[in-house]
C-alpha cells in the first residue's frame, strides 16, 4: 500500500489541514477502480506521529488482513484550534453539560459542503475511483460520527455505507432525531455503536443513552435497512479501541 500526505489550505474553513490518501498494494501495476472510505480526524488513522494520543486506527492494517476489501481512503486532518473541530464535525449548534460556558456553533454544513464539492471531485479526478453512490463509504468516531449520520442524511445522493463509532448524539441529541424524521436515509448500510464504558466529554450514559435514542428512531423509521447497533462490553473512547473493531465494521460496510 501506499500513503500519500500533503499539506492543503482549506478555503471554505480558513484553515490548514493535512490530507491523507492511502492506495491499495495493486493500484500501479492495475489498471482497476476502486471504492472510497472518506474518513474523519485523519491524523488518527495512520501516522503514530501525527496522531493526538500517539495511537492510530491502524487502517493501513486493517486493510492488510485475509479476506478485506481493496480500497482508496481519503481523510483529512482536524481542525485543531479551541473547539473548531466540534464546529466543523456538526451541522447543529452543540452544546456540553460538561463545560457549560461552551457556545458551539455547527459549521458541518460548510465542512460538508468542501467535503462533497470540492474534494470528493478532485479525489475522482486525481484516482482511479468508483465515484457512484454504492461505492461511497465515510466512516468516523465521536463527533465524527455525529457528521458521518448528517452526511447520509444532507447527501443521500453520495452516500452509500456509513458507519459510526463511540457517537456523541448528545450534543445535539433532538435536532439529529427531527433529522431523520425528516430525511430519512437511503444507504444500502449503516453501522453504529458505541462502548459502555465510554468517557468523552461526557460520562458513559451520556453516550449510551442517546446512541440508543438514535437507533431505535432509525430501527422505527428503516425496519428494513441494514442496519448494525452494537454497544461494546468494555469500549473505551480512544483510538485503540475503535482499532479492534475497524476491521469487523469494514467486512459488514461490504457484506463480507
Amino acid at each position: 500500500m501506499k500513503l500519500i500526505k500533503k499539506s492543503i489550505y482549506l478555503d471554505s474553513l480558513s484553515r490548514d489541514a493535512n490530507l491523507y490518501v492511502l492506495l491499495p498494494s495493486d493500484y500501479e501495476s492495475s489498471n482497476q477502480h476502486y471504492p472510497v472510505i472518506y474518513f474523519h480526524d485523519g491524523q488518527n488513522l495512520f501516522l503514530k506521529e501525527d496522531s493526538y494520543l500517539g495511537e492510530t486506527w491502524g487502517v493501513e492494517e486493517a486493510l492488510r488482513m485475509p479476506s478485506m476489501p481493496r480500497v482508496i481512503v481519503v481523510a483529512l486532518s482536524s481542525a485543531v484550534k479551541g473547539n473548531n473541530r466540534l464546529q466543523e464535525y456538526n451541522v447543529f449548534d452543540s452544546t456540553f453539560p460538561s463545560h457549560p460556558t461552551w457556545h458551539i456553533k455547527g459549521k458541518g454544513n460548510l465542512y460538508l459542503e468542501y467535503l462533497f464539492h470540492s474534494l470528493k471531485p478532485m479525489i475522482d479526478q486525481t484516482y482511479r475511483t468508483r465515484p457512484n453512490k454504492e461505492d461511497t463509504y465515510m466512516i468516523g468516531s465521536s463527533m465524527g460520527g455525529v457528521i458521518s449520520l448528517e452526511a447520509a442524511l444532507l447527501y443521500p445522493h453520495i452516500l452509500g455505507h456509513v458507519a459510526g463509532l463511540s457517537n456523541a448524539f448528545y450534543s445535539s441529541l433532538e435536532k439529529i432525531e427531527k433529522l431523520i424524521k425528516a430525511k430519512g436515509l437511503s444507504l444500502s448500510s449503516l453501522y453504529l455503536d458505541t462502548g459502555d464504558s465510554e468517557i468523552g466529554l461526557e460520562q458513559k450514559h451520556s453516550y449510551l443513552d442517546a446512541n440508543h435514542r438514535i437507533a431505535q428512531v432509525i430501527k422505527a423509521q428503516h425496519p428494513n435497512l441494514n442496519f448494525k447497533y452494537d454497544v461494546i462490553v468494555g469500549g473505551e473512547h480512544n483510538e485503540k479501541h475503535w482499532k479492534k473493531r475497524l476491521p469487523e465494521i469494514i467486512r459488514f460496510l461490504f457484506g463480507i
